[in-house]
């Protein structure tokens, strides 16, 4: 998994130097649903766990990390807000910013 982050991060910080980077872990609804664990079980993978999702947030300089579920809504507002406050915290840092990338 690592070399994926690294690739991400690696394009994200050429394209877009000094942006603020917000780690966000999608479908959070299927991390306990019985039926995705044992597909991830049969293709040898796992779930990652919101401590993996912090730590790699911390590894890759990112400001936040956040989980979210467009199924069921939950964590969704926090992951607009969350990004909204880091344009906004480094607009009035007097730095332009220079794209907003949402992936």
């Amino acid at each position: 998994m690592q070399k994926h982050y690294n690739k991400w991060i690696e394009e994200a910080n050429d394209r877009c130097p000094n942006v603020p980077i917000i780690l966000v872990g999608l479908k959070k609804d299927l991390r306990d649903d019985p039926a995705a664990i044992e597909e991830m079980r049969k293709r040898s993978q796992r779930f990652i766990s919101t401590k993996d999702g912090s730590d790699t947030a911390h590894a890759i300089g990112a400001r936040r990390y956040l989980e979210c579920s467009s199924l069921t809504g939950e964590g969704v507002d926090d992951v607009f807000e969350a990004a909204t406050r880091a344009a906004l915290l480094k607009f009035e840092d007097g730095e332009s910013v220079r794209c907003c990338t949402i992936l």
